[in-house]
């Protein structure tokens, strides 16, 4: 019976140690990841002559610096797909990519799992190939703007796993107007 008295003291302690222990720990430092997803236009297809795909794969490559267990400073580069249409009038490919920079706040739930808000800017560059009857025009631009998201994240040790969405606001070129692009992804990152 004494035993079995110790035994469970021993274990309600190292219940109540253990987080109280997770809380304490140096979680600052650096961390590389990745993420792969798919990404929508949002109003690419809506100014299309010809029926329209607005959606394609996306991937994005990412470091940060975690200053403790709620902030982050994070920079990225992503691919972010593109938006092809073709028909009788002609046939279009709008691709994206970006550089970003921004700041994420995490609120844990509990253990490993947060929910997390992302928010900062994005240097983005925009190619538009179009053909139709009579020709062919290319136009590109760079252009920055807004970057946020939401997400939730799962850490483990010095490995963390990642679902999220993310927008891309006003990206876009001169000719054909600016756009919003919506990523959603799974990732993996590792901390040093």
């Amino acid at each position: 019976m004494v035993k079995g008295s110790v035994a469970v003291a021993a274990i309600m302690a190292a219940g109540i140690a253990c987080p109280a222990a997770a809380q304490g720990r140096d979680e600052s430092g650096l961390y590389l990841g990745g993420s792969v997803g798919m990404s929508q236009y949002k109003d690419v297809c809506k100014h299309s002559s010809v029926p329209c795909d607005n959606t394609d794969d996306a991937f994005r490559v990412f470091a940060g610096y975690q200053f403790n267990r709620n902030w982050q400073v994070e920079i990225g580069g992503a691919h972010l797909g593109e938006a092809t249409g073709s028909g009788a009038a002609g046939s279009f490919r709008w691709e994206s990519y970006a550089w970003d920079l921004s700041g994420l706040g995490h609120f844990y739930i509990a253990g490993g799992v947060s929910v997390f808000g992302r928010l900062g800017m994005y240097l983005g560059r925009t190619t538009v190939d179009q053909a139709f009857p009579g020709g062919t025009q290319h136009d590109a631009n760079t252009n920055s703007g807004l970057t946020f998201g939401l997400g939730a994240a799962f850490t483990l040790g010095h490995f963390g796993i990642r679902a999220e969405w993310q927008r891309y606001d006003n990206i876009g070129t001169n000719t054909l107007g600016t756009d919003e692009a919506d990523v959603l992804s799974v990732g993996a990152l590792i901390r040093f």
